[in-house]
């Protein structure tokens, strides 16, 4: 059983809301928890078809407490981006709301495979065609929702509530004070010296400005649905308008914080995957964007980063079991390197790169692991070969 049923009451209430939709009685005929044991999320089977909608829906719930992940805040902003990203065409379309109830319904994408389905597998070009699936998918909802910043602050208005718990990438100052305490405690190359170009990126996460856009911020390979029209991004409740290469970097990471199973990409297919986005962002109309593309791209690395490295402390623990101190540190220095290499096509990172360079250095000297053995591919791409990048 999942941890968090769908409730007799919430289940009546979602009858309620079906049947005013469909100007008829709606009764649910099946349930289907779909997502990981943790997460609220149902199919239903009605037992009739509603124009617009199928006989089938989604519904999301807020958490039994109520509270911290999966709490009234995720839920309303998966309704906002839902509303926002309507005209994108790679997200379902938000059917109905009850906050009091903490109920959402959404449309049915269907049952397809998830990114990380075909990454696991053994199928190299279906991968790889994943991928650029998914890069053409990010790329179409940042280009429909360039200008629309206004459109989703009225949604997220709307609830008159708290949007904002546990938003990801939207950290400032006293997140930076944290890392600098961590790498004076741990011993490792001081932080201070980024402390002025960090502000300034870190102020560049969430404003406005031509690299501004609705952004998933939670791209790992189970939040994309591989359907037999393209790509669609699920699980959109830590969205929220921000810096498109927050997005965009998790294609030359590539997913730095899916814990398990932990994999890179050969680096013709992070090419594809890169080019597949642009190409989107350029039908989409969004060719103010493709100008600065590598400025764009090295910023948000930077902020996934920064992101990453608040959690040295744990990185840096003893008592770790042996795969996961080789994994955790082994992601961190893998994640520098890359955006070492983004770095070098951007300006006014001098001094994060220098910090960045100088802490890959300092964890690979005090933990062998963080490099042995080498990171791995996902297992769909092992017979590819060794890594160039």
């Amino acid at each position: 059983m999942p941890a968090y049923p769908l409730t007799a009451a919430r289940r009546d209430q979602i009858c309620s809301a079906l049947s005013r939709l469909a100007g008829g009685p709606v009764r649910v005929t099946s349930e289907q928890h779909v997502g990981h044991e943790s997460a609220p999320v149902t199919r239903l089977g009605l037992d009739r078809d509603i124009p617009g909608i199928g006989s089938t829906v989604v519904a999301k719930t807020r958490r039994v407490d109520g509270e911290g992940h999966g709490g009234p805040a995720f839920l309303r902003r998966e309704v906002a981006a839902l509303r926002t990203a309507a005209s994108s065409g790679v997200t379902a379309q938000g059917i109905h709301v009850d906050d009091d109830a903490g109920v959402m319904l959404q449309t049915d994408l269907g049952e397809w495979p998830t990114l990380q389905d075909v990454l696991l597998g053994d199928d190299p070009a279906a991968a790889a065609r994943g991928m650029v699936e998914m890069a053409t998918a990010v790329g179409r909802l940042h280009a429909s929702t360039i200008d629309r910043r206004a459109e989703h602050q009225r949604h997220l208005a709307a609830f008159s509530a708290d949007v904002e718990t546990g938003q990801m990438y939207v950290d400032g100052a006293e997140h930076w004070d944290g890392i600098e305490q961590a790498c004076t405690e741990l011993g490792l190359p001081s932080a201070t010296r980024a402390r002025n170009e960090v502000t300034c990126l870190l102020a560049r996460s969430t404003g406005p400005g031509p690299s501004s856009a609705l952004i998933h911020r939670d791209l790992n390979p189970t939040n994309v649905l591989l359907t037999d029209a393209g790509a669609r991004l699920v699980d959109v409740e830590g969205s929220g308008f921000g810096h498109l290469g927050i997005d965009a970097c998790f294609l030359h990471y590539p997913f730095p914080h899916h814990s398990s199973p932990w994999g890179l990409l050969p680096d013709g297919v992070v090419d594809s995957a890169d080019a597949a986005y642009r190409t989107a962002l350029a039908d989409g109309g969004a060719h103010q964007v493709l100008d600065s593309y590598g400025q764009l791209l090295a910023e948000g690395a930077a902020i996934v980063l920064i992101g990453r490295i608040s959690r040295l402390r744990q990185v840096s623990r003893p008592d770790q079991a042996p795969q996961d101190s080789w994994r955790r540190r082994g992601q961190v220095v893998q994640q520098i390197r890359t955006f070492l290499q983004l770095a070098e096509r951007a300006e006014g990172l001098a001094a994060v790169s220098d910090w960045l360079g100088a802490l890959r250095d300092a964890m690979i000297a005090r933990w062998p692991d963080a490099t042995q053995p080498s990171a791995p591919l996902f297992p769909a791409f092992v017979e590819e070969g060794p890594l160039s990048r």
